[in-house]
């Protein structure tokens, strides 16, 4: 009997010490990211979500591309849209580990405000941008460490700004029209992230 409470009892203190010591890298890791004010970008369209069914919708309600009302269709279908699970859960990787997340989207902000509150458990920062080279002004002046993207303009951006791009896959089913050529600039590409 006393030999198998012991048996129990270092079984159990031995998972302790591994857990404790887990514990303890990871609140290392996290306090000096926090302090070092990392942070982690991530491309929304076709990047972190696949938002085709978001566009497809504001087509069908037959208004003009780019207008106030066709952004505005598009922001308030997010519903329609699909998370990525490999990016989201790298998203929440970096977040874990101290890095301030952001979302970055080329969009107009017109209907937004749901969608920005839906993403405020994972993103610190939402931001909308009107072209690529907000984007790299917004990558430049925020100082971030890393972007994941999806379209080779954005990892021009990127490498512009002089922060570290990660290639997300585009999905075969994306109607939006940026390029996107895995590799082309010798990028890492984050697996699994077309899906």
């Amino acid at each position: 009997m006393l030999q198998t409470l012991d048996a129990f009892l270092k079984k159990w203190m031995l998972r302790f010490k591994i857990f404790s010591l887990l514990a303890a890298t990871w609140a290392v890791f996290f306090s000096v990211f926090t302090l070092m004010g990392l942070r982690a970008g991530f491309e929304y369209d076709d990047g972190l979500a696949f938002s085709t069914p978001a566009f497809k919708s504001a087509l069908e309600i037959k208004t003009e591309p780019g207008s106030k009302d066709y952004w505005n269709a598009v922001n308030r279908s997010y519903k329609l849209e699909r998370t990525k699970p490999a990016v989201w859960l790298t998203a929440w990787f970096f977040k874990a580990f101290g890095f301030k997340t952001a979302i970055l989207c080329q969009r107009d902000p017109a209907g937004s405000d749901s969608l920005v509150q839906n993403w405020k458990p994972l993103a610190d920062d939402f931001y909308f941008a009107d072209d690529e080279n907000q984007k790299y002004e917004l990558l430049e002046k925020k100082h971030f460490t890393i972007y994941f993207a999806a379209s080779d303009a954005d990892i021009i951006q990127a490498r512009k700004a002089g922060v570290w791009a990660v290639r997300i896959r585009k999905g075969r089913k994306s109607v939006l029209p940026s390029e996107s050529t895995p590799h082309k600039f010798k990028e890492p590409v984050l697996p699994l992230s077309e899906f």
